[in-house]
């Protein structure tokens, strides 16, 4: 693949996705009610973190668009599939497993409809599994197999369907991640044309806006993202299809200021060498992160029995960070680790690259 295709920001902007995913798990209301600034910051994370990935998801993949189906179809799935849904199977089976024991050990009886339900839910209803926070992997490798078959119609089509099921589907559609597909297909799509965009006119720059248009269209950005999030955060209601295009908008309008953030601060070399780390390793941290933060959830709050919800956040953010460590100098030694839990299938001396997401 050309080396053009190797764009340093797409690090960048995988990790600033990443550290807000982190933050909004660290600010979890699980285990201690979460106050309301923390509310606000934690729905303005959600406004628009998660549609970063499928639009970067997307940019990566724009070899789908000349795919041909017949001969490498097949070929695409099967990747699609050791990269995304083997740590999905991994982890899910992993922890249910753990709930199995933890019933075992307080003599709570395990039938085989439990196991049988257990394992429906983890294929047919991911988002409701012990491990729902993966709904990302299962459902952005249904993004990336329907794709190669969409994209085959013609491009307004293409979009107009996709509009319409990211602001007519309602949440919570749980089987098969019909809401999150329905959702997310759109961003996935726009990240995958704006690739070929990209490419076939070299005059696209971002330094080559105005400061004016840019503070107008930041400000229109920041006022969208900050006014969902309010919305959200205070309970408003408001009509269940304004709330979804502003949702979308709010998904575009984030990648927006993302990137105006990141022209401010690339040449800042500390700055871009953390994001550019944090990017590569953006599927660790999101994959393993979670058991480090359970860890230091139940130790402060049923242990240590803190009631303090900033000490609550710093302990998920401290012990949390131990996942980097423990995937670069323990699990990454692994190969078998690598596959399962990260999906990274070494051939032949190489292995899938690290963090992308899309090979």
């Amino acid at each position: 693949m050309d080396n053009r295709y190797s764009i340093k920001e797409i690090n960048y902007i995988k990790g600033i996705a990443i550290v807000l995913v982190f933050i909004g798990h660290a600010a979890t209301p699980s285990f201690l009610e979460r106050p309301y600034s923390y509310e606000l910051i934690v729905q303005l994370i959600y406004s628009f973190h998660m549609s970063l990935f499928f639009l970067v998801s997307g940019f990566l993949s724009c070899k789908v668009i000349d795919m041909n189906l017949k001969e490498e179809y097949f070929n695409y799935v099967k990747s699609k599939f050791y990269r995304l849904i083997v740590p999905f199977l991994t982890i899910s089976f992993i922890t249910n497993f753990m709930i199995l024991i933890l019933k075992y050990i307080v003599n709570e009886p395990v039938t085989i409809n439990s196991l049988i339900d257990m394992i429906k839910t983890i294929i047919l209803y991911p988002e409701n599994g012990v491990m729902g926070s993966l709904w990302f992997l299962y459902t952005l490798f249904v993004v990336s197999i329907i794709s190669p078959f969409i994209i085959k119609l013609p491009i307004k089509i293409t979009f107009t369907v996709s509009l319409l099921l990211n602001i007519l589907v309602p949440q919570y559609k749980n089987f098969l991640s019909v809401s999150r597909v329905s959702f997310f297909l759109i961003y996935f799509l726009i990240g995958l044309y704006y690739r070929k965009y990209y490419f076939n006119n070299k005059k696209i720059n971002v330094k080559g806006i105005t400061t004016f248009k840019k503070v107008i269209i930041c400000i229109i950005s920041l006022t969208s993202v900050f006014y969902y999030s309010y919305i959200i955060a205070n309970q408003i209601y408001i009509s269940r299809y304004v709330l979804s295009i502003l949702n979308f908008l709010c998904g575009l309008f984030g990648m927006i200021l993302i990137l105006i953030f990141i022209e401010k601060i690339r040449n800042f070399k500390i700055c871009a060498k953390v994001l550019s780390f944090l990017g590569r390793y953006s599927l660790d941290i999101y994959l393993l992160s979670w058991f480090f933060q359970i860890v230091s959830m139940i130790l402060t709050t049923k242990v240590l029995k803190i009631t303090n919800y900033n000490l609550f956040f710093i302990s998920n953010i401290v012990i949390g960070s131990l996942c980097i460590p423990f995937s670069i100098y323990i699990l990454r030694k692994f190969a078998i680790l690598k596959f399962l839990l990260l999906g990274e299938k070494s051939v032949k001396n190489s292995s899938i690259k690290s963090l992308n997401f899309n090979k």
